[in-house]
């Protein structure tokens, strides 16, 4: 398979999720635009750079090690869908919108598809899309079925 050229908007995209892996929100903020929307599942959605930054901060406290790692990325006109493989340790606090699940020390590994939508060349639109029943179960939080 040919390499994916790095184009402004794949250049953005890699120093977006540079900075999320670092919990560098000022670089993150910069790869996004000043009305931009960023939505995550539960409901959260945070509009702006200051109010994704800390939105997205919420998973580096409950993950401080948490990276994420692209394995395969479509780009189009001013369009791009990642699919990212997120690994990290529950050492934190999760803030979830049904309450906080304290910090189990159990690893995890997250399978999700993320989608964007460029205006120029800084995110305007992203809407992430995570595997829940991934998450929950790796940290003992699933409700027992039964």
């Amino acid at each position: 398979m040919a390499a994916l050229a790095v184009t402004p908007m794949v250049e953005v995209l890699q120093r977006y999720l540079d900075a999320f892996n670092r919990a560098d929100w000022p670089a993150y903020k910069t790869t996004l635009t000043i009305d931009s929307t960023h939505i995550e599942p539960g409901g959260m959605e945070f509009h702006g750079p200051d109010a994704s930054a800390e939105g997205v901060n919420v998973f580096k406290v409950a993950f401080p090690d948490l990276t994420g790692e692209v394995i395969r990325l479509i780009t189009g006109d001013q369009v791009a869908a990642a699919e990212i493989v997120w690994t990290g340790t529950h050492t934190g606090p999760l803030v979830t919108p049904s309450g906080t699940i304290p910090p189990t020390g159990k690893p995890i590994t997250v399978h999700a598809t993320k989608v964007f939508a460029f205006e120029g060349d800084l995110i305007k639109y992203s809407r992430h899309y995570w595997d829940m029943t991934e998450l929950l179960g790796a940290i003992g939080a699933m409700p027992n079925s039964g």
